[in-house]
């Protein structure tokens, strides 16, 4: 079953005999666990019918199967939640999913496993009744609507562009994309939509954004000579605190590209291979821009990266020097 649909079941429905959570995104687990709480707090015996144990090595199975085994107090469902699972040995897993087995009305046991084994017994007899809960990573319109619905949760309106541009800037992670969401919840105040000026001018960069993305974004911006965008691009990575020497690197491997791609007298793969790159696509990406040079502008182009290296060096402000270098290279 999906992560929303057991949010709504845990509402409203009865509690399944084991409620199996187990998967990478954690946020997944904590909005689980929040739920059967709120749940539990409904109860007016709500502290007796609430017992949490942490997984461990040396964890007690006899004292875990006295409160899965004990009588509820008043009307409400007792739950028992074991989180970290996969820190506790698997022959106690075992003995503790053969014994839900054979007691059919034993209180509900919500078990949190952050990285499942599929080989081992326990999870074997556990999928023959329990309710399994895979929270895996969202991606694509998935994770745009999530994105949507939380807003919606706290009376907020967010256009599915927007949202793209949001998940644009802090990628998929679901606690750094709540995090975010919070900043610009605040940042909104009374007005009801957060729009892309909200997102661009609040919301922060992601390391993987930062790395897999937004720097190459940059030198793509250089090479095509568009200035104000690549400047634009480079304030963007110096606020999230990208350092300038890191910068400066790539700005140089995208001159030997485009170097590479105007003189290569060969098939541009094995170009590629010469110049240690992983495949031809940077190379590729670069052709049909490289006839925008010629050969000295290219080598005054390495000039001004190794002027600013020394300058950064010697400790001139990265902003500045970095800012510098991009005007001269477009």
């Amino acid at each position: 079953m999906n992560v929303q649909k057991t949010l709504q079941r845990i509402e409203v429905e009865p509690l399944p005999r084991v409620l199996f959570v187990h998967g990478s995104e954690i946020v997944w687990h904590d909005r689980i666990y929040a739920a059967l709480k709120r749940r539990n707090a409904k109860d007016s015996m709500a502290e007796f019918n609430w017992s949490v144990f942490h997984g461990h090595k040396e964890l007690s199975l006899e004292a875990l199967l006295v409160e899965l085994g004990m009588v509820p107090w008043g009307e409400g469902p007792k739950i028992v939640v074991l989180k970290n699972g996969e820190l506790v040995p698997a022959a106690i897993m075992e003995s503790l999913a053969s014994w839900l087995e054979q007691n059919p009305k034993a209180n509900c046991l919500a078990l949190f496993v952050n990285k499942v084994d599929q080989r081992l017994k326990y999870v074997k007899i556990l999928r023959q009744f329990a309710l399994e809960v895979a929270c895996e990573a969202l991606q694509g319109d998935a994770l745009v609507r999530y994105v949507i619905d939380l807003c919606a949760e706290q009376g907020k309106k967010m256009k599915r562009d927007t949202a793209e541009l949001f998940l644009s800037r802090v990628g998929a992670d679901l606690l750094l994309i709540q995090n975010e969401l919070e900043k610009l919840f605040a940042w909104s105040e009374e007005r009801q939509e957060i729009t892309s000026a909200d997102v661009q001018g609040v919301s922060s960069l992601s390391p993987a954004q930062i790395a897999n993305h937004t720097i190459f974004e940059m030198t793509d911006f250089i090479v095509q000579k568009k200035r104000q965008e690549a400047l634009k691009v480079l304030g963007m990575l110096l606020e999230a605190g990208e350092p300038a020497l890191r910068i400066l690197p790539l700005i140089e491997r995208q001159l030997r590209l485009v170097l590479a791609a105007k003189t290569a007298a060969t098939n541009l793969d094995d170009v590629a291979k010469q110049m240690g790159e992983t495949n031809a696509y940077a190379l590729k990406k670069v052709q049909k821009h490289a006839k925008k040079y010629d050969l000295q502008e290219i080598f005054s182009g390495f000039r001004g990266v190794l002027h600013a290296d020394r300058e950064l060096k010697l400790g001139v402000p990265g902003d500045q020097v970095l800012t510098d270098l991009i005007i001269k290279l477009t």
